[in-house]
């Protein structure tokens, strides 16, 4: 699988994963007060919500793309690359949750978003210098 494949599943995996284990978390509600049977109603509302399950089964999946990820590419390269999912987890939230979102919080996470682009934009131009110093040296 491509490198640029992998890491868009990552980035759709990952937000898609986040807002149903969200959406489903919202249903099964607040534990209320600690007490061992409401920690049992808690966990067996939360092991049964489909939503749940398949926010996990996705975050599952994202996870071992992630580390096919890691395995071929360098961490300041991969984890810049999926700074989307600040911008998209914002958007599906608004879209999907119906979650109000202030424009500060929107510019916010655009200013983070372009801030790792940035950052990662930079090392990959470093890393090709390395390699062709190196290619030269050899």
């Amino acid at each position: 699988m491509k490198n640029s494949i992998v890491l868009a599943l990552v980035v759709v995996l990952q937000v898609i994963g986040n807002v149903f284990l969200s959406r489903g978390m919202r249903q099964v509600g607040d534990t209320g007060p600690l007490s061992r049977a409401a920690l049992l109603d808690f966990s067996l509302h939360t092991v049964t919500n489909p939503f749940v399950l398949l926010g996990v089964a996705l975050l599952i999946a994202f996870f071992i793309l992630y580390l096919t990820a890691l395995s071929r590419l360098d961490l300041s390269f991969v984890l810049p690359m999926t700074a989307a999912t600040y911008v998209l987890t914002a958007l599906f939230s608004w879209l999907i949750l119906r979650e109000t979102i202030s424009s500060a919080r929107w510019a916010g996470t655009l200013a983070v978003t372009v801030g790792i682009l940035l950052v990662g934009a930079s090392e990959q131009k470093a890393a090709k210098q390395r390699a062709g110093e190196q290619a030269s040296a050899d």
